[in-house]
């Protein structure tokens, strides 16, 4: 779920009230600059249950950005720590709360949730001083831990952060996916989307792998069906897994300039193509176009929920809220005119969460009102993540890894 693979010059935001440990309590804010009405809450959660709070990027290998748990409702600190390097990456969660979180430097901390002290920490020996790219961890059902490096390698580690293999891809991987903690599929920057077999602790048998595209910076969701998804160069591209090798099913192309996100997948089989163009796109299963709608450059992956309603955020500071069956729009959001880069995350209130390149992490109820707005004082990259305890961890590009409720 990339963003651009370059620097980016923005203003930095003068730090608020942060402490290096312990609570602080953000400052009261305004109402949102603009909420849009219409969305009706649905009675039905927005996210689906997993085995863990939140053990892969945006939550799920749909990556729905969606829970079943709610979020916090105030801006304290529980915790702040500074890492070696921006936080971009985005974090995860264990079963048991463990916080996976890395940075650019390619050191993975697995930090204790009510603390954020170090359990263990493992240094990749890979750095990206420049990269924007929020790519996040993949935690299986036994504990084993997926991380994609800021080099060109898939590393996995134990519960107790002891290396158990390694594999070198093309290019430096995007956030790894899969349905049954068996089979895990991975896309990279040069484009090529690859199948692993896991067994036991032993290194992976690579099944097969698939050239998508020229540059990717989208990762890999998988349906309910089972097909794989991804973004390449200015495409979508669906992928079927044939056992043996990879077939692509089929490409679109709007035209509509590069796309920089993981596509977004609905529970209907929708699929949705943001791109730094002019237009948000949706297709049916068989690549047929659904609908597109109105919307400026984004960096921001859609979140999905399972009740049918798309969120999409851009460089206008304005987060969409598309109604999946025809594209209408729903609501919108717009707190500030700050441009969004992380994703939107989305409680069981659907209460929304998200940062901005001014440094501000933000959460807004339903109706749009502000829960709290913590300046954390520099850009805000990193796709963030909801816990079983109503808190957000997210990071920020000073190296800053905050725990928020």
């Amino acid at each position: 779920m990339g963003k651009a693979w370059r620097t980016r010059l923005i203003a930095i935001a003068t730090a608020g009230c942060v402490g290096l440990a312990g609570a602080c309590a953000a400052p009261k804010t305004p109402p949102p600059i603009s909420f849009t009405p219409g969305l009706r809450v649905p009675a039905d959660p927005p996210g689906r249950a997993s085995w863990a709070p939140w053990p892969a990027a945006l939550h799920d290998a749909r990556h729905s950005g969606a829970s079943v748990l709610p979020g916090p409702t105030a801006g304290t600190l529980r915790w702040r720590r500074q890492l070696e390097g921006a936080v971009t990456p985005g974090p995860v969660t264990g079963p048991d709360g463990t916080v996976y979180a890395a940075s650019n430097a390619g050191v993975l901390h697995a930090l204790n949730p009510a603390t954020g002290q170090d359990v263990w920490t493992y240094d990749s020996g890979h750095t990206h001083v420049d990269d924007d790219l929020s790519v996040s961890s993949l935690v299986l059902a036994g504990g084993t831990v997926i991380w994609p490096t800021p080099g060109d390698e898939l590393l996995a580690l134990s519960p107790t952060g002891v290396k158990l293999w390694s594999v070198t891809l093309p290019g430096q991987p995007t956030s790894p996916a899969s349905i049954d903690g068996h089979r895990i599929y991975v896309g990279d920057t040069t484009g090529v989307v690859t199948a692993l077999d896991i067994t036991g602790n032993g290194p992976p048998h690579q099944v097969w792998a698939i050239k998508v595209g020229a540059v990717s910076y989208g990762s890999v969701v998988i349906g309910d069906a089972g097909r794989l998804y991804t973004t390449a160069d200015s495409s979508l591209v669906a992928i079927d897994d044939a056992g043996a090798q990879g077939r692509i099913a089929w490409r679109a192309d709007p035209g509509d300039n590069i796309t920089e996100v993981s596509p977004g997948l609905a529970a209907d089989g929708t699929v949705l193509l943001g791109t730094n163009g002019s237009q948000e796109w949706a297709y049916r299963p068989d690549g047929t176009l659904r609908w597109h709608a109105a919307r400026v450059i984004t960096y921001s992956s859609p979140s999905v929920t399972a009740t049918g309603l798309a969120y999409v955020a851009d460089h206008s500071g304005t987060v969409h809220v598309f109604r999946v069956s025809d594209g209408s729009e729903a609501a919108t959001y717009r707190h500030s005119a700050a441009q969004i880069w992380t994703s939107t995350v989305v409680d069981a209130s659907y209460h929304l969460y998200y940062g901005t390149q001014t440094g501000h992490v933000i959460g807004l109820d339903s109706a749009g009102t502000a829960l709290f707005d913590v300046d954390l004082g520099a850009p805000v990259d990193c796709y963030p993540a909801l816990t079983a305890d109503a808190r957000l961890i997210i990071g920020d590009r000073n190296g800053a890894l905050v725990s928020i409720g």
